[in-house]
């Protein structure tokens, strides 16, 4: 059902809608409780002078009915005659609606140089307020239900069912219909849903007043909104202008009040309205108290190092602004990231105390209130005094290269004084220590060269912290780091091969070479093209016993030996048959369902199948082959005959080309 019902309205929508890139017109749909309304809106002046010439047509198709599609589908058109433009003398019924009036002089009034003579500069001004009559009377359509009504663009479909949903298409009348001059758009009664209301408003204070400011995003988009003070705590609000304010296509709207008290409380809040005129519930209002923006810094009058652990500090400050209170930040550079250390409610106040300062510091003081922060640019300095060395770091981590690379790593030192490490290198570990990097090391890596030609198997390092005093920490613990080994072991050998029982017990011969780590035991068939990894032996580990091996099978083996760096042997192979005792047995099964019979088989070989053979008697007649399987265990025969007496086997044809005996036989009587 769904899909017939995306297939019918893919169709309907393809012939309704425009294959150019832009179409003549647009429209909006908005199903209600007593009916559906729609709007709609020329794409081009052209279309404009077009629709206010002939008028529109609308079309109602329904689609669905209590849910499911109707077939056929049930077309009728709303509009008998067309929406038209209306009359000139009605329009001046609407004196007060300002809209409505832009909208009429935009429709009626005179055009300045209708004719343009052909001169270019006639022809250019002549279409600019061409383009100004249209721009503005589509948008007094927007703000107005009646300008939109006036205007021949509004039009409620009050014989809608609530069971129904309909496919609505507008299009120009009295007009050669093309594909790109009609608009769809598809709803039912049942899709209405009430207006929301918008979002709660923001705000910030500035010298002329405050300022209100909302996203325009919402699942139900308003083409503009009122704005709502109150100045009694709520009890009552007042709309601050009779006209709504236009969206302008922005994801946020703004609205400066100028606000006369400084000290008074204000709550603000805003309504939305549609394209059809309806305006939503008010938003939660947002309270405002006018607070001017700060204007001057602090300024630090002393800061004073106490017993060398910690800084004093006391400001200056004077306004005639309300304030919260001081914060301070503290920074180890001037262009580092800051730290709030003092956040101060108390306006009053003009000093405090760091009593955990680091070694260099870097104050910077500011001001605020509930609205505005001003921070002082100008940071100022203090330093306290350091002959103690950091703690011993972390000892590196690392690994090094076929190229004899090696790349050296450290956690970052806790001190947070600590500009940089040294590094010392040696090939014995508790010896011969020499620093390895030209220069202090900033980072927590460094990147080394050595020598893999030599008979020592590791190279050694350790490393010292540099404190902002030069304070050198004692050298940390050694970090072993092997050289890059490049040379393979020594293969290992196949000692025995020997058959127990369905299973095979290999025995090795280690490799001779110290270093090695584990070995590797691959196995395949004579029909396979590569190896399989069968298992990995640890370095004692000299049997293997393979428990999967099938009765009169060759099988193909390999062992290789792995050191401690990842340098593999040769593979030494061997193959090994293992003795025929018996034919895997294949079971057969069945399942009758009215004239329908299905067939289950199950195997204890483990060689691969590469397809089974269906063999099939009725009544009297010889077996013979009905069906060949490749892939799966089951196999059904349809529309079976009643009152005939059906016989059934099967047998398997491996990958290798060998064949199973035949399965036990399944007799069935219908």
């Amino acid at each position: 059902m769904k899909t017939n019902l995306l297939i019918i309205l893919s169709l309907l929508l393809l012939a309704a809608t425009t294959s150019q890139a832009q179409p003549y017109l647009a429209a909006l749909s908005k199903p209600g409780k007593a009916g559906i309304e729609l709007r709609w809106s020329p794409m081009s002046y052209e279309a404009w002078q077009l629709g206010n010439k002939n008028g529109y047509m609308i079309e109602r198709v329904a689609v669905l009915r209590n849910g499911k599609v109707l077939e056929p589908i049930e077309r009728k058109i709303l509009t008998p005659s067309p929406i038209m433009l209306a009359e000139k003398s009605e329009w001046s019924k609407y004196e007060n609606d300002n809209y409505a009036m832009v909208a009429g002089e935009c429709i009626f009034g005179e055009y300045e140089d209708a004719e343009t003579n052909f001169l270019p500069l006639k022809a250019y001004k002549k279409r600019q307020d061409e383009e100004r009559r249209f721009g503005f009377a589509l948008y007094s359509a927007d703000m107005s239900v009646v300008a939109a009504k006036l205007s021949g663009l509004y039009f409620k479909d009050e014989t809608a069912k609530p069971n129904e949903k309909y496919l609505y298409k507008i299009y120009f009348a009295n007009y050669d219909s093309l594909i790109h001059d009609t608009v769809s758009t598809f709803t039912g009664m049942s899709e209405y849903q009430p207006l929301y209301a918008p979002q709660k408003p923001y705000f910030y204070c500035t010298k002329s007043g405050v300022t209100l400011w909302w996203q325009t995003f919402s699942p139900q988009k308003f083409n503009s909104y009122y704005v709502e003070k109150s100045t009694d705590n709520g009890k009552t609000f007042t709309r601050i202008s009779q006209n709504p304010i236009a969206v302008t296509g922005s994801e946020r709207m703004f609205y400066t009040d100028t606000l006369t008290e400084n000290s008074a409380n204000y709550l603000y809040r805003i309504l939305g309205i549609d394209s059809f005129g309806e305006v939503s519930p008010a938003s939660q209002p947002v309270a405002v108290k006018m607070i001017l923006p700060i204007e001057t810094t602090p300024q630090f009058a002393d800061i004073e190092t106490v017993n060398n652990n910690s800084v004093k500090m006391t400001w200056n400050f004077e306004s005639e602004v309300e304030i919260s209170g001081f914060k301070i930040y503290r920074s180890e550079s001037p262009k580092k990231k800051k730290s709030l250390i003092f956040s101060g409610s108390d306006p009053l106040q003009r000093s405090f105390t760091d009593k955990s300062p680091m070694n260099d510091n870097y104050y910077f003081l500011s001001v605020y209130n509930q609205n505005d922060e001003k921070i002082n640019p100008f940071p100022y300095y203090a330093q306290l005094i350091d002959s103690i060395p950091p703690v011993k770091p972390s000892k590196p981590n690392g690994y090094c290269d076929s190229l004899g690379v090696v790349a050296l790593c450290w956690n970052p030192h806790p001190d947070k004084d600590v500009k940089g490490y040294r590094l010392f290198r040696s090939n014995s570990p508790d010896k011969n220590f020499m620093m390895c990097a030209p220069k202090m090391i900033s980072d927590t890596f460094y990147i080394d060269t050595i020598n893999l030609n030599t008979l020592s198997k590791s190279v050694y390092y350790k490393l010292n912290a540099v404190d902002s005093r030069d304070n050198q920490s004692e050298l940390s613990e050694v970090a072993e780091i092997k050289r890059f080994d490049i040379v393979p072991p020594v293969a290992p050998q196949f000692e025995s091969i020997q058959s127990q029982k369905n299973k095979i017990l290999l025995t090795l011969i280690p490799s001779p070479s110290k270093d090695v780590e584990k070995y590797l035991i691959f196995r395949k068939l004579a029909s396979d093209k590569d190896f399989d990894t069968t298992a990995v032996l640890s370095v004692g580990q000299l049997t293997f016993l393979d428990a999967n091996a099938d009765d009169g099978e060759t099988y193909y083996y390999g062992i290789q030996a792995v050191d401690n760096s990842g340098n593999k042997s040769e593979i030494v192979k061997k193959s090994f048959s293992t003795s025929q005792t018996k034919t895997a047995e294949i079971r057969l099964k069945k399942k009758v369902y009215e004239n329908n019979i299905t067939l289950n088989w199950t195997t204890e070989s483990r060689k691969q199948p590469d397809y089974v053979i269906v063999y099939k008697k009725v009544n009297d007649k010889p077996l013979k082959t009905y069906s060949q399987i490749s892939g799966g265990n089951t196999f059904t025969d349809k529309g079976l005959q009643i009152g005939d007496f059906y016989t059934y086997c099967v047998r398997m044809v491996y990958a290798d080309g060998s064949e199973s005996a035949l399965s036990n036989e399944i007799k069935v009587e219908l």
